[in-house]
């Protein structure tokens, strides 16, 4: 007989021990959660008995339930691919039915008391997975609801019911019931997102709104965040003090309590504030302020702000501003209502709603502008100004409405109308009635006024515009002009602008030729354009030239200024001849010190000239042009 040692002996105890272990515990491991386990079935006309009894087997779970509450005559059909149990379950038996767990078993019971509710699973698209603490709720009742940890939501409603889906991080859902809305609704909810660099004033704004969250969290204690979470009642005193949120005359509950004075020495913490509330460092409002908030660092408000908001560093408003916000570097809100301002040390955003005063250090970025919006450097996002937009660098405008635009380097806006765009290089504008004017560059679809710059480009003009270039599509005039007179037998000439008025450059000479020099000119004008008709018109061209002599290479001035009235003819398509009188008159310098007279070869001998007492060096004559254009 074999004598077992110690060792073995306990061994032998240990696997007795976890033997009789593995079997106690053997029900509950296989049990589990049942209605999380994933199951395939697919039926078609089948009972619902044997449908029940199929899913039990695949799930491995067994069914407790009273037969008098099914119908064992009715047939279903479902077919149901990677979906849980309890997935499965509601979309087969909908609201009628309640499910339970007793170990491996499933107890089903049917609603005494049928009630109108919706029930389903949320869940994460991207990544399949079932979403816990989601909040559900009703705008129209307010009843609400959270998932379980499998997803799962159950609400009442109603026929005109509009459901909310939120989680923190994740985009608001919502569905609208009605009559032909089914009671068991599957919901996917995304991801917000900010897409990244594509939107420079979210990014800005949802990084002052973390910082805002941070400094909450760091002031406010979790039981109060718990206390203004469960506690619905909104209670009021007339005054409070404090010196920290947890420590004041409002105890825990300054939370759920709107005051009419507060004071507090550190930071604040309150639901809201109905008349004036002040703070050392700052301040923190779950709803609304009416009246005066001011703080030396901060104001953070999620609700409305109605009145003034001041702070020495940054102010940020949840809702809406109805009021003024000043800060001594930013401010921010969700929009704006009525007669509200703005005004920083650096930056300004509130990207919906209407101001009427923004002023920025820095730069703003708002929607709409109805009397002045004014930056040190740029004003940017504008989605409708009607009044005054002035930066140091440039502004920018998605529509306008009789505004003014005034930058040191650029303007721009796409669609409305402005009276004033005035920038020191160039302009952008969709309609001017008034003037554009810019250093460099105007352009704008539409003109009814000015253009002033060195290049005019308008997509229709009705008006004048005065520069170097100009160009229109519809109602401009831009011609090429091919003359001859009797000083400079050929001349290339081009005019832009408009028939009311068109700027003028051009270059001619005259072949030399026995013992005439070769002679050349160069110079720019004015003209306009008088039609009679669609074949004939009246131009009148001034134009003022610098004459120069073939191997005479000198600084002085030889002037030619040159008045053309000429009768214009359309020849075909856009072909004209021109032809006319010309009044000129020749300013010289005095004899070159070699004795050779630059008159002689410009004023014409045979033509009738006017002597003019008293000027020895000036000489007029009226002679002749004719002129070969084309109109494009």
């Amino acid at each position: 007989m074999q004598v077992l040692t110690p060792f073995a002996t306990r061994s032998i105890q240990s696997g007795i021990l976890a033997l009789l272990l593995h079997f106690y515990f053997l029900p509950s491991l296989q049990a589990g959660d049942v209605l999380t386990r994933p199951i395939n079935v697919s039926f078609y006309q089948t009972p619902i008995k044997e449908a029940m009894t199929q899913i039990a087997q695949k799930g491995g779970f067994e069914w407790s339930y009273n037969a008098n509450i099914l119908d064992a005559n009715k047939k279903v059909t479902l077919i149901s691919k990677n979906k849980t149990i309890g997935e499965t379950l509601h979309a087969l038996f909908g609201t009628e039915y309640t499910f339970k767990q007793s170990g491996n078993y499933l107890i089903l019971k049917k609603v005494k008391k049928p009630q109108e509710r919706m029930i389903g699973y949320i869940s994460d698209p991207k990544t399949g997975q079932k979403l816990s603490n989601v909040t559900v709720y009703d705008r129209q009742t307010l009843r609400s609801t959270t998932t379980d940890a499998n997803g799962f939501y159950e609400l009442p409603v109603t026929e005109n019911s509009q459901i909310v889906v939120a989680k923190l991080a994740y985009r608001d859902t919502i569905l609208q019931v009605n009559s032909q809305t089914p009671r068991f609704v599957q919901i996917n909810i995304h991801l917000d997102t900010v897409p990244e660099q594509k939107d420079t004033w979210a990014a800005v704004q949802l990084e002052l709104q973390k910082t805002s969250y941070k400094m909450e969290r760091f002031f406010v204690s979790s039981a109060q965040n718990f206390s203004a979470i469960n506690v619905k009642d909104s209670l009021h005193r007339r005054f409070q003090l404090s010196l920290l949120p947890m420590i004041g005359t409002n105890h825990l509950m300054s939370g759920n309590v709107i005051n009419n004075f507060s004071i507090n020495l550190i930071s604040g913490y309150s639901r809201g504030n109905d008349g004036v509330e002040l703070a050392g460092l700052g301040n923190h409002t779950r709803e609304n302020i009416r009246g005066v908030q001011a703080a030396g660092f901060y104001n953070e408000v999620r609700g409305n702000v109605t009145g003034v908001q001041l702070s020495g560093f940054y102010n940020r408003i949840g809702g809406t501003l109805r009021g003024v916000q000043a800060a001594g570097f930013v401010n921010m809100a969700k929009d704006a209502k009525g007669a509200s301002a703005q005004f920083s040390g650096a930056f300004n955003l509130v990207p919906r709603g209407k101001f009427s005063i923004q002023a920025a250090g820095i730069a703003n970025h708002a929607d709409s502008i109805m009397a002045l919006q004014a930056a040190g450097l740029y004003n940017i996002g504008a989605a409708y100004v009607q009044g005054v937009q002035a930066a140091g660098l440039f502004n920018v405008a998605r529509q306008a409405k009789g505004g003014i635009q005034a930058a040191g380097l650029f303007n721009t806006h796409k669609s409305g109308t402005l009276h004033v765009q005035a920038a020191g290089l160039f302009n952008q504008a969709d309609t001017i009635q008034g003037v554009q004017m810019a250093g460099l560059f105007n352009s704008a679809r539409k003109v009814k006024g000015v253009q002033i710059g060195l290049i005019n480009r308008a997509r229709e003009i009705d008006g004048v515009q005065i520069g170097l270039l100009n160009f229109s599509k519809k109602g401009g005039y831009i011609a090429l002009e091919l003359s001859g007179n009797e000083v400079t037998w050929s001349n290339l000439a081009f005019k832009s602008g408009t028939r009311h008025l068109y700027t003028i450059f051009t270059a001619g000479y005259t072949p030399a030729y026995e013992d005439r020099k070769l002679l050349w000119s160069y110079g720019a004008g004015i003209g306009a354009l008088a039609r009679f008709n669609d074949r004939c018109g009246m131009s009148f061209d001034l134009i003022h030239r610098q004459i120069e002599v073939e191997g005479r290479n000198n600084q002085t001035f030889h002037g030619w200024a040159q008045f053309v009235p000429a009768l214009d003819v359309r020849i075909a398509g856009g072909l004209h001849v021109a032809l006319g009188l010309s009044a000129n008159v020749y300013i010289a310098e005095k004899t070159q010190p070699d004795g050779f007279d630059y008159k002689s070869l410009v004023v014409p001998a045979n033509f009738p000239s006017i002597k003019i007492p008293d000027a020895p060096r000036l000489s007029s004559w009226v002679g002749g042009n004719v002129a070969l254009r084309y109109q494009f």
